[in-house]
């Protein structure tokens, strides 16, 4: 594995998604606890992008089907809850769900060095 340059460390911030596009992937960056985080842009329900959602406590939840992601871990916390926001029951849950397991986030190694980050790939 080698170290590239993502981004400036200036351009992340606690809170917010930063969308980078590394060897034609689209990667989020965002801190947690201060601490940069990396993941691939990309739920795993429907491959939507995760930059458009909503981080609290850790994790970030899909703007589109409601899964949530623990963004250090990449762990599912929450599959298939919604659609477009809209609370679903159980029964359309299911069937939104498609068939698909849920799974975790593909995150990243990332580190901090003078003013730039860095990610493993």
């Amino acid at each position: 594995m080698s170290q590239i340059e993502a981004a400036k460390s200036g351009e992340v911030s606690e809170g917010a998604l930063h969308a980078i596009k590394v060897a034609g992937h689209s990667i989020a960056l965002t801190r947690v606890g201060g601490k940069v985080q990396a993941f691939v842009n990309k739920c795993p329900h429907l491959g939507m992008p995760l930059t458009k959602g909503k981080i609290e406590g850790g994790a970030v939840t899909c703007p589109f089907h409601g899964s949530k992601f623990d963004i250090c871990s990449g762990r599912n916390v929450d599959w298939v809850k919604n659609f477009l926001g809209m609370p679903l029951p159980g029964w359309a849950q299911s069937a939104l769900a498609m068939g698909k397991q849920p799974a975790g986030l593909k995150t990243l190694a990332a580190t901090e060095k003078d003013g730039a980050i860095f990610l493993e790939v």
